[in-house]
C-alpha cells in the first residue's frame, strides 16, 4: 500500500490561460472544506477524495474587477474541479456547472495548516 496523500493544507491554485499557467488563488483545504481567495474573488465549498482523485464543489464570488470566465462575466458561479492527486500536486479540469466548457487547473501544496 502507498502512503496516504495529505490533503489538509495550503495550496497555490493556477489555471491554464492563453499565456501559460496563471496563479489565481491561495486555497485552504481542511477536513472536506475548501476555501480560497485572491484580491478579486473568494471561493467556498467542499471536497471529496477517493484513492488518488479529488472532486471539489464550490461557489466562486467575484468582487472588484470582474473577469470573463467560461465566456461570461458573472459575479457568482458554481464550479466543479476534478483532479488527480500526485504527491504535492493536483492536476485536472474545472468547469462551470451545467456547461461543457472546462479549463485546466493545477494546485501545488505550499504548507500544512498548523
Amino acid at each position: 500500500m502507498g502512503e496516504k496523500m495529505k490533503i489538509n493544507g495550503i495550496w497555490k491554485v493556477e489555471m491554464l490561460g492563453p499565456y501559460g499557467w496563471e496563479p489565481v488563488a491561495t486555497a485552504f483545504l481542511e477536513d472536506g472544506k475548501y476555501k480560497s481567495a485572491s484580491e478579486n474573488h473568494f471561493t467556498i465549498g467542499s471536497y471529496e477524495v477517493s484513492a488518488n482523485r479529488i472532486e471539489i464543489s464550490v461557489t466562486a464570488v467575484q468582487h472588484g474587477k470582474t473577469r470573463t470566465v467560461f465566456g461570461k462575466k458573472k459575479t457568482e458561479m458554481a464550479l466543479t474541479f476534478d483532479g488527480d492527486i500526485k504527491r504535492e500536486k493536483i492536476k485536472g479540469h474545472v468547469r462551470e456547472n451545467k456547461t461543457p466548457h472546462q479549463i485546466a487547473f493545477q494546485m501545488t501544496r505550499l504548507a500544512d495548516l498548523s
